[in-house]
């Protein structure tokens, strides 16, 4: 069986699989007649069967959240776990087609085929490590499949290797999990930490998010009535107790930094630090985002108040509908981000990646997102003794961000504006507030970022 690139011409979708015999035909289809994708709902598969002017369709129990998932799949090999078991019903059908054209002289009625598949095949996947390993691989991120897929190998692990119904998983099995994963050894021993170091909260709390997705995913599919509950099990974790540092901690890897000489802004702790400084000054954006900028042609620094400008890829990737963010944020280049950039980014040519060296030669999402993984480490790593020697929090370049957003509020910068310079409008306020965003002149934006290099003032009583 092959992948097809014919389309649905209605639909304009292309058929998934395709097979026809003694006159009928058969395709694996995403199933619009009453779901689309571009109201936000998820489209059933289904066998389309097709005889004599007349149409059955056959529901294979799966579902695509859009299009582009869709597409994935239908471009997928066969050996794909979920495009398997997809291909394993097809060719149920098809074969049930053969045996009442064969045992009946030809006979055909798709009446007729219907009951037969009736009779013999259940499409529904309960068995939770399989719909698992199929929700897995059929995410895009890799880092979001290696996350499921690490989260399944310790389900396994805890099930030893004995596979479970999906409503069969409750409130109780996931306590008992979560005991379990108390006592777990992380497996991986990095420099300076002892080993058999028991999995971080933070970790445990990955585990049982990805297993609450599959589980929220089962009830969309109808596979479970209701999803057990987790608010007993879920804590914050460490990730987000403490990822900002003030501005005055700021300032101090400022002065480290701006004391180096240009050898030693180079020097692996110097790029470290000009690299950190650099997401927070760049309205404390990730890594992808930064990798992602341009030049702009008012990106000089002849101009009186030089941009640059992004979407923030985690909005770009929901595809949300209009009016729920402001899709292009502008950066005000403010001086200190000037002598970053002077020191760090590609000369100016408009058009031009800022940043080519993140990415580097990577084509393939896969190669990107492992280039800026690198570059994460690197800065992470690098960093730690400059905070040890300066005497503040040990920081990753996810601290920017937040950094960048409680300068602003210390401040007293209103929300609309911290939402907006973010990438992102959050609150009722914000939305109510988008009009003023959109009349913001370029020289307040400016002032409102040259703020996260000032300490804030003491709030009066």
């Amino acid at each position: 069986m092959s992948n097809e690139s014919s389309v649905n011409s209605a639909k304009r979708l292309p058929v998934a699989m395709k097979a026809d015999f003694g006159g009928v035909f058969l395709s694996l289809i995403a199933d619009v007649r009453h779901a689309k994708f571009e109201r936000g709902e998820d489209v059933p598969l289904a066998v389309r069967v097709s005889y004599d002017k007349d149409k059955k369709y056959f529901r294979t129990g799966m579902k695509m959240s859009s299009s582009k998932e869709y597409l994935s799949f239908v471009s997928a090999r066969d050996s794909r776990p979920d495009r398997k078991e997809q291909l394993d019903y097809f060719n149920m059908i098809l074969d049930v087609v053969k045996s009442i054209i064969l045992s009946s002289k030809g006979r055909f009625t798709l009446e007729r085929l219907q009951e037969e598949v009736a009779k013999g095949f259940k499409p529904v996947v309960n068995d939770t490590f399989t719909y698992w390993e199929n929700l897995s691989a059929g995410k895009e991120k890799v880092k979001t499949r290696q996350m499921y897929d690490m989260a399944l190998k310790r389900f396994r692990e805890f099930r030893n290797g004995s596979t479970i119904q999906l409503p069969d998983v409750t409130t109780d099995l996931i306590g008992k999990f979560d005991k379990w994963l108390m006592k777990q050894k992380s497996g991986v021993v990095r420099k300076g930490e002892k080993p058999n170091k028991p999995l971080s909260l933070d970790t445990r709390m990955m585990i049982l998010r990805a297993l609450r997705a599959v589980l929220n995913q089962a009830k969309k599919d109808g596979l479970i009535d209701a999803v057990p509950e987790f608010k007993d099990f879920m804590h914050t974790g460490n990730r987000r107790r403490t990822n900002a540092i003030s501005v005055e901690d700021v300032l101090k890897l400022w002065d480290y930094w701006t004391s180096l000489d240009s050898r030693g802004k180079q020097s692996a702790k110097g790029r470290a630090v000009g690299r950190w400084l650099m997401l927070y000054s760049l309205n404390g954006l990730n890594a992808i985002d930064m990798a992602k900028l341009v030049w702009q042609g008012n990106s000089s620094a002849d101009e009186d108040y030089p941009q640059l400008s992004f979407i923030r890829s985690k909005i770009d990737r929901a595809n949300k509908p209009v009016g729920k963010q402001l899709d292009v944020t502008i950066i005000p280049i403010i001086p200190q981000l000037r002598q970053l950039l002077n020191e760090y980014a590609s000369p100016f040519k408009a058009g031009a990646p800022v940043f080519p060296d993140i990415f580097g030669n990577a084509v393939t999402d896969e190669a990107k997102v492992i280039r800026v993984h690198d570059f994460n480490r690197r800065i992470s790593k690098n960093i730690a003794e400059v905070c040890d020697s300066l005497d503040i929090q040990r920081i990753t370049p996810q601290y920017a961000r937040n950094s960048f957003i409680s300068a602003l509020a210390h401040h007293g910068v209103m929300t609309s504006y911290i939402d907006y310079a973010v990438g992102h409008t959050t609150s009722e306020v914000s939305a109510l507030l988008a009009g003023y965003i959109n009349n913001l002149s370029d020289e307040a934006m400016q002032a409102y970022n040259e703020k996260i290099f000032i300490i804030p003032p003491i709030p009066q009583n």
